[in-house]
């Protein structure tokens, strides 16, 4: 019995993964066809920081937390998921009014389309993390069936005002369509968010919250940042522009992190890396997500000539930029993942430091040169920077396993 449930697991994460992606997606399409690439522009500071305040409680809640307590024959307790539940409520209510506040740096854009939006992220990264828990619980075919009724609901909903040409409506669609689905979550026990004792819970967890957690935290604030000081210099329909080719090649970034994942679990903690094995990681890395992007690219051309619909999705040096950017996503995944591994975050981190000053520089620079296309470029060129210095720099003195923080995953 215990193993019928890990295909189900499996196919519950994994879908998890692909409804905050696919949802994304449809979000950014569907209110550039109803409110023009300047609501995606005002929109874009918000939906990062979404993404980044996702990412964070991600790695900290259900990798570190919900999933690395439980396994085929062990099942989290009711009240652990119901603490991290809480404090995923908690965190994106935080996540919530940085992402408005984040939206009155972009000049002239109708920043109500951001405020709306903003209010369904506490819910959204509710939603996430609650199906972990259903996952850690034993719990993941409910958790699978009802995020297949979620991306469904979204898909619908937002396509549906997209149609009536309503840019709020999008954004209605999908803040009522989260909250909705938390409060139908809540049916379940272990689904519903605690507030009393999650202080004290958090304090004897303060051990996730370490390296790893902050290197979650400078990957997913550098985009933010690059953003925010772009917005200084340029016009909400430029954002609005490298905002939905970067959201026209998300799947490859969904590919990238399965990838990822999959060689974490093949891997050992005690194995020996060299700097030759991690160039070959990060070059075969950037071939799968190159050829990736040179099918996608050649899907949204092939969309834009057959759909006159599709014709807002930019084309040109911009698009192939687009693609460029997951190819350097994918050498810096490949590149770092042996260190990954090892748990040798100190590493990681000196690299993030140049990734974060080099995205934040060259960014704005390149987008005041040649628009969209200047700002992917600058986001490519940080990312291979970033794959390239992980590799030069050398190995710190590899920690004791037990203590690594990957330890007992990849064990």
């Amino acid at each position: 019995m215990m193993v019928a449930r890990l295909p189900w697991a499996g196919l519950a994460l994994s879908l998890g993964q692909l409804a905050l992606m696919g949802s994304s997606l449809v979000f950014s399409l569907s209110l550039a066809y109803a409110g023009g690439l300047d609501a995606v522009g005002a929109t874009a500071p918000a939906v990062l920081v979404f993404q980044l305040a996702c990412g964070v409680l991600q790695r900290t809640l259900a990798e570190a937390t919900l999933l690395a307590s439980s396994h085929a024959d062990r099942r989290a307790d009711r009240a652990t998921c119901q603490h991290a539940v809480g404090a995923a409520l908690l965190g994106g209510t935080a996540g919530a009014v940085l992402a408005a506040l984040s939206a009155l740096a972009v000049p002239d854009a109708p920043t109500e389309l951001a405020f709306v939006y903003a209010a369904g992220i506490p819910f959204a990264i509710a939603l996430d993390i609650g199906r972990s828990a259903s996952v850690a619980v034993g719990a993941p075919r409910p958790a699978f069936v009802e995020t297949a009724a979620y991306l469904t609901a979204q898909a619908g909903s937002m396509l549906l005002f997209a149609a009536a040409g309503s840019a709020m409506g999008v954004c209605l669609a999908w803040t009522l369509v989260n909250v909705l689905f938390f409060l139908l979550a809540t049916a379940s026990s272990h689904r519903r968010p605690a507030a009393r004792g999650l202080a004290r819970w958090v304090r004897s967890r303060r051990g996730v919250m370490g390296m790893a957690s902050f290197d979650a935290l400078l990957a997913g604030l550098t985009p933010v940042l690059a953003l925010q000081v772009t917005a200084f210099v340029t016009t909400a329909a430029t954002l609005g522009a490298a905002r939905i080719l970067q959201q026209v090649f998300a799947p490859l970034a969904f590919v990238s992190i399965t990838l990822r994942r999959v060689l974490i679990y093949r891997r050992r903690a005690e194995a020996t890396f060299t700097r030759s094995q991690e160039l070959r990681d990060g070059l075969m890395s950037m071939a799968l997500m190159a050829a990736g992007a040179l099918v996608l690219g050649g899907a949204v051309l092939l969309g834009r000539h057959a759909f006159s619909a599709l014709a807002f999705i930019p084309a040109g040096a911009a698009l192939v930029l687009a693609g460029v950017e997951k190819a350097a996503l994918g050498l810096s995944f490949g590149c770092s993942l042996s260190k990954f591994i090892q748990g040798q975050f100190d590493v990681l981190l000196r690299a993030r430091y140049v990734m974060l000053a080099l995205a934040v520089l060259l960014g704005p620079m390149l987008t005041v040169w040649w628009g969209a296309a200047g700002y992917l470029a600058g986001s490519s060129i940080a990312m291979a920077v970033y794959g390239l210095v992980v590799v030069a720099l050398p190995g710190a003195r590899r920690p004791d396993a037990a203590s690594t923080p990957l330890a007992s995953v990849t064990r």
